[in-house]
């Protein structure tokens, strides 16, 4: 039966609502969901106990007879239920524990099956990766010396770098059966995994491994010997102390993160280490927070000084460029506004802030009359074990835990997308964009009776989405040398337009209502934000300008210029010519600027009392002609174009 002229009007109509939704809907999935960033899967399969490796380690129970054995390595391997996808990257867990089994360490925690590694390894799975959590060998004696203590330990966190990379070796041996992007492997570690971790992204040659004082015995000799014991990728070594991973499989990862831990010493850190996410509670008693002392649970000793922990390392991770990746991105969340304002705007760092001044681990809990009934080792070892751990840790709870887990996961989450590009496209995208002038460090005075300008000019950025979410719009933003853009001095928004004019009195006034004293200059620096729906991006680059606002030499000479300049005629068509008196020094250049600040006209290399140019092209509108002379000065005129 044939449609009728109004029933096809009215399937036209819904085909076309029913096609806008659909893309409504899908922008919309995108935007709540996504893979690596969000929970995509409902359930997890994981396979426990693998065995990744056997190593020799350190015979840590009576009578330590022999003092070194063979000990198998084992892992739990985290996949997201029903992925379909070929390839996913891989995260690899390493717990804390203080290098010695959980209870012994007088600590209820201490391996693979750690609540807090089980936890964040099935948050991390549900958004897509894959998830290693792996045991690393153990062993050294808190109750030694300083110094063999110091040696004990330093040599303990090597081995536990090099069950890492063995673990990562394996992992790309079986990739095809448990679908591993190769290109794509984080290392993360909680606590003492944290060292771990850090010394795996900056740990890259011998001199690392021997050449530090701090590494060193009392006759110079080093505590850990690359010939002995192997390299830091674990290759080599006598196989009396270590069984040398293969050499042909790369035992490489692309980045790291740490949640608690330090990092041995910053000065390990070059431009070949790998990029760096970095959360910590500043109350750590055990680890510093920023440089400083590592401590012994078990007896308060010091075993390490001047470690850094992620108050250190992240901000020079940043300036050395490490992390400028993920410094590309854009993270509107409430947590990156959280990290931000308590660091001052260090990026990829997130300080845990707690009211109790010991706390260092909230993210830890544990079946606390199942830890007290342990009595294993003998004398009370699960109940002791307990106690110390309530200490650091009094508000412990599962619900508390997985609060600050959560906090976790959503913070290293889309780094991680973001350093691997592995998000597509989406409905906020922006591209990055650069500042052009002033050009950076440049010096600017001002004066309140002056009819000059100050132009401030960017590069647009873009976005595949403009047509859906409107055009790009933009905010100039300034502060002082010292502040950061989350609380800029000023904010002018530009709207779509990439250039700025600034009157010389509008940048005075700014300065006078900052307390900026007369004739002193004021460091300041200033970027532009673009903006497009929720997102947001900053340029890439940050420029310094100096600004001094005086009363000295005011605008006579420049009202004498201005007063000796002529347009006409004004109003214009197609045709302005511009005069200077003779009495004047000759035109050297003329530049038109539309009510935007966009340069729309120039004429260069006059060096004459009289130029003329054609104005056919311009529009209906108010223009602003800067005249600039041949000994340096210059002025402005109003023109109107009809």
């Amino acid at each position: 039966m044939p449609l009728h002229k109004n029933e096809k009007i009215m399937k036209k109509n819904l085909l076309s609502f029913i096609t806008v939704f659909a893309f409504a809907a899908i922008c919309m999935n995108a935007t709540a969901q996504k893979r690596y960033v969000d929970e995509v899967f409902t359930n997890v399969l994981k396979t426990a106990n693998i065995e990744y490796d056997s190593n020799r380690a350190i015979n840590i129970f009576p009578p330590n007879t022999p003092p070194i054995i063979t000990t198998s390595l084992k892992c739990d391997i985290y996949q997201p239920e029903g992925d379909t996808a070929a390839k996913r990257p891989l995260i690899i867990l390493a717990s804390t524990g203080s290098y010695l089994p959980a209870i012994i360490n007088q600590q209820p925690t201490g391996n693979k099956n750690d609540s807090s590694i089980v936890e964040l390894a099935n948050r991390l799975s549900k958004r897509g990766y894959v998830v290693m959590a792996v045991n690393y060998r153990l062993g050294w004696n808190p109750n030694a010396s300083a110094a063999a203590a110091t040696e004990q330990l330093i040599k303990a966190t090597y081995r536990a770098i090099q069950d890492v990379r063995n673990a990562i070796r394996f992992m790309r041996v079986n990739a095809g059966t448990y679908k591993i992007d190769t290109s794509r492997i984080v290392v993360g570690g909680q606590g003492t995994g944290g060292y771990v971790a850090l010394g795996l992204a900056a740990v890259n040659s011998r001199r690392d491994i021997e050449g530090k004082l701090k590494f060193q015995r009392g006759d110079f000799s080093p505590m850990v010997s690359v010939d002995t014991l192997g390299d830091w990728n674990g290759i080599g070594g006598a196989p009396f102390f270590n069984y040398g991973g293969d050499a042909a499989v790369s035992g490489n990862a692309h980045m790291v993160f740490n949640y608690g831990g330090a990092m041995g010493d910053s000065t390990w850190m070059d431009n070949a280490t790998l990029p760096i996410i970095g959360l910590h509670c500043p109350t750590d008693r055990f680890a510093p927070y920023k440089t400083g002392n590592v401590l012994v649970p078990t007896t308060g000793a010091t075993v390490i000084e001047s470690a850094s922990g992620a108050g250190s390392v992240i901000p020079y991770a940043n300036s050395l460029g490490i992390n400028n990746k993920m410094n590309s991105g854009v993270y509107n969340d409430a947590i990156t506004a959280r990290a931000l304002s308590i660091t001052g705007g260090v990026k990829n760092l997130y300080p845990f802030i707690s009211s109790f001044p010991a706390e260092g681990s909230p993210w830890e809990w544990w079946d606390r009359p199942l830890v007290q009934a342990n009595n294993t080792y003998g004398l009370g070892t699960g109940r002791n074990a307990d106690s110390l751990a309530m200490l650091t840790n009094p508000f412990m709870s599962a619900a508390r835990a997985k609060a600050y887990i959560d906090t976790i996961v959503q913070f290293i989450s889309p780094r991680i997308a973001v350093q691997f590009d592995l998000l597509p496209p989406s409905i906020d995208t922006l591209a990055p964009f650069g500042l052009i002038a002033p050009a950076n460090n440049a010096n600017a005075t001002v004066r309140n009776d002056s009819t000059k300008t100050l132009v401030v000019r960017w590069a647009k950025s873009n976005s595949p989405f403009t047509t859906t979410l409107g055009p790009i719009t933009y905010e100039w933003l300034i502060t002082t040398a010292t502040g950061n853009f989350n609380t800029p001095v000023a904010t002018i928004p530009t709207g779509t337009a990439d250039t700025l004019v600034l009157t010389e009195k509008a940048v005075y006034s700014l300065l006078a209502s900052a307390s900026v004293p007369v004739d002193v200059a004021l460091a300041a620096k200033w970027t532009v934000r673009a903006k497009i729906g929720s997102s947001s991006l900053l340029s890439k680059d940050v420029f310094n300008i100096n600004l001094t606002r005086t009363d000295k030499g005011v605008g006579f000479n420049e009202i004498a210029i201005a007063n000796a300049i002529s347009l006409y005629p004004n109003p214009a068509k197609e045709n302005v010519t511009v005069t200077m008196d003779k009495g004047q020094a000759v035109i050297s250049q003329v530049n038109v600027f539309d009510i935007t600040g966009k340069v729309v006209l120039t004429q260069n290399a006059v060096s004459a009392h009289e130029v003329v140019l054609n104005t056919e092209n311009l529009t209906k509108g108010i223009y602003l002609v800067n005249v600039k002379l041949a000994n340096g000065a210059s002025a402005t005129k109003r023109l109107a174009i009809q």
